[in-house]
């Protein structure tokens, strides 16, 4: 079962029109043999349009952009979240700063600014 994802956009508002993202988790390689060191962080680039009517059609030109498939690449959940996170951050540094979290206590969600420094700054939904 793959870790929660980080959703990041360039836009701090993606239902307000057709909007890039990425979105980066990680999951656990099925080829992996050792149960520790089982999980790669993949990555899925795409637009998410709020306005088509197919719920299932929301999520646009869906681009797998990582996704390591060699042993070599696993790394423990520990290791992972690290990874998931130093990814957050490079897409941040390329224009994609603006990170929505689900949260349970508070639906639907939170909205972020992912910093330079890496800390997350929480922003008002619009």
């Amino acid at each position: 079962m793959p870790t929660i994802p980080k959703v990041v956009y360039k836009v701090p508002d993606p239902e307000d029109r057709v909007s890039e993202l990425y979105t980066i988790f990680a999951d656990e390689l099925p080829e992996a043999t050792d149960k520790a060191r089982c999980w790669v962080v993949k990555e899925i680039h795409g637009y998410w349009d709020e306005n088509e009517p197919d719920p299932t059609q929301k999520f646009k030109n869906r681009a797998t952009t990582l996704s390591p498939t060699d042993l070599k690449h696993c790394v423990t959940i520990q290791e992972a979240h690290i990874l998931i996170d130093d990814q957050v951050l490079s897409r941040a540094a390329a224009g994609f700063k603006f990170m929505r979290m689900l949260d349970m206590f508070c639906p639907p969600h939170l909205l972020f600014e992912v910093m330079p420094d890496g800390s997350y700054r929480r922003m008002p939904l619009p």
